[in-house]
């Protein structure tokens, strides 16, 4: 197999495959079977795999440098103290509707490859993938009748919502974005339910006021302002709590007491992300 050559429409033998060569560079295999065939200790370097067989194959110390595997069938593969790209295995959009199984086969191999090798950053990339595959595999299980369709939507919608605003906990900053995108909401939120029954104290002394006159004197008149309403909102989803600005109707003070509650599970996803992205 030299550089520029072509291997199409072949089958390889079951058992070890001994190539010519330990190296193989610029090849590029189309429609070939590697079924249950073992390779090991092969540096491949820039070819092609496309349409190619790896059902139950077993790949041992080979790296593939440069290389691209596209639409192979990767079912069963095993991998050992493989060098492998997660992003340089595509599949074409059929897959996701007709073989989802093959996704999910293929990069929880290489998830166990990569932890052995403590190929972080790979190990990273091969679990958003097998989360995103495993999402694909639920609209099968429904047509197989191994979920309901209420159980289907649930978790479709769960992995899509964990998948864009955490990057299924490996994407902290864009979790951060979100959290303040929703604090910011939900300030305006209160700013439009609750900006009546919002009082900030202004405990500040003047000149012509001594300071114990203005102990417990309230400085808000009509509707409170959005900074006092961000300041508040911040204050509660925080779980800070708050002293100059506190609120007043029934109403005002129930809400608070949920948006405390729902922030403390907020925040402890926000933390689950952050340990699992820099201390795992």
């Amino acid at each position: 197999m030299s550089p520029g050559d072509t291997v199409s429409n072949k089958v390889f033998p079951q058992g070890e495959w001994v190539p010519p060569i330990r190296r193989i560079k610029n090849v590029t295999f189309r429609n070939v079977a590697f079924s249950k065939t073992i390779i090991s200790k092969i540096t491949f370097t820039d070819c092609l795999f496309e349409d190619c067989l790896f059902t139950g194959a077993h790949l041992n110390e080979v790296e593939f440098h440069g290389c691209r595997i596209v639409n192979c069938n990767l079912w069963k593969v095993r991998m050992t103290r493989v060098y492998l790209r997660p992003e340089k295995v595509r599949f074409a959009k059929r897959f996701r509707i007709e073989a989802a199984n093959v996704g999910i086969s293929a990069y929880h191999s290489m998830l166990s490859n990569f932890a052995e090798e403590r190929q972080d950053k790979f190990f990273m990339e091969a679990d958003i993938k097998f989360r995103r595959w495993t999402r694909y595999q639920i609209w099968h299980d429904l047509r197989v009748e191994k979920k309901t369709l209420q159980e289907a939507l649930w978790g479709w919608v769960c992995s899509i919502l964990h998948d864009y605003i955490t990057g299924f906990g490996y994407r902290p900053w864009r979790f951060l974005f979100w959290t303040l995108v929703l604090f910011f909401a939900v300030s305006y939120l209160n700013y439009t339910l609750i900006g009546d029954a919002i009082k900030a104290t202004d405990l500040a002394p003047t000149l012509a006021s001594p300071v114990s006159e203005l102990q417990g004197e309230v400085g808000l008149a009509g509707h409170a302002s959005f900074i006092d309403t961000v300041f508040y909102t911040f204050s509660v989803l925080t779980v800070l709590g708050f002293s100059s600005v506190t609120p007043m109707s029934d109403f005002a003070k129930i809400l608070s007491v949920m948006e405390a509650l729902a922030a403390i599970g907020w925040l402890g996803i926000f933390t689950a992300v952050l340990v699992k992205r820099f201390l795992r």
